[in-house]
């Protein structure tokens, strides 16, 4: 196998999946034609002058694919690991591997045994290190596995965006806090009402981007994403290490 990449696809992968956060957080950003955006309006006789931010539902559905496409490819790069760990063991055993998610220890035990005649122990126990390391992240990788399963099998799971307030520094600095869950059932919030338009001026918004979990919780979308980003990086890297060791030298 000398000169080939066994974790090319993997790679290949992560870096796909990096591409559509990246498509994620330009889409749900504000501004025309994204998740968030500033409108601003003026009553018939000029004497009145509003600006509201809006919810553009329609940008919250387009973001389920991608959010969809972020889980599979970060799934399927610690797949196609495991599938580079079973190519370089060469035991003679074929078959389609997946990497042991689970947040059972006993579970995780019994499906990493099953592994480890297609692996090796060596794999075994480096796929074991990581597990412990990232222990306290276990349910946010937990929750990336369900919304790749289920985008890819029952339904793409939707999101729920909020904001939280609206800041802005001209002429001094203004915040306006927005009431919780206000965007659950409206698609507008008005901060602002005066005789004068409302300043075209940057506006900061705190936004936050929730996602349903199998219990019905709500639970933040960008640790569940960031934290398995870290974890395949990590895996990746490690696993690398390992097949550099195992380079005959020179």
């Amino acid at each position: 196998m000398s000169g080939i990449d066994l974790l090319e696809d993997a790679r290949l992968l992560f870096e796909r999946a990096q591409t559509h956060r990246r498509h994620f957080h330009d889409c749900t950003g504000v501004g025309d034609g994204l998740l968030w955006d500033i409108r601003r309006t003026a009553s018939p006789d000029g004497a009145v002058h509003s600006a509201d931010l809006i919810l553009d539902r329609s940008v919250l559905k387009q973001a389920k694919p991608i959010i969809a496409d972020i889980a599979n490819n970060l799934v399927h790069a610690l797949d196609h690991i495991a599938a580079a760990a079973r190519r370089q063991a060469n035991t003679g055993k074929a078959g389609r591997l997946y990497f042991p998610f689970t947040l059972d220890e006993t579970d995780f035990a019994q499906r990493l045994a099953a592994m480890t005649d297609y692996i090796g122990a060596d794999w075994a126990a480096l796929f074991t290190a990581a597990r412990t390391q990232h222990q306290p992240y276990l349910p946010l990788l937990q929750r990336l596995k369900t919304i790749s399963n289920e985008a890819k099998h029952w339904e793409l799971r939707p999101g729920m965006a909020g904001a939280n307030a609206v800041q802005w520094f001209a002429p001094d600095h203004h915040i306006v806090d927005i009431p919780a869950g206000h965007f659950a059932t409206e698609d507008g919030f008005q901060f602002w009402e005066g005789p004068a338009p409302f300043p075209n001026i940057g506006v900061m918004i705190v936004t936050a981007f929730r996602i349903r979990d199998d219990d019905a919780v709500e639970v933040d979308l960008e640790p569940v994403l960031e934290t398995s980003a870290t974890f395949v990086a990590g895996l990746i890297a490690a696993a690398a290490d390992h097949l550099a060791s195992l380079a005959p030298p020179g």
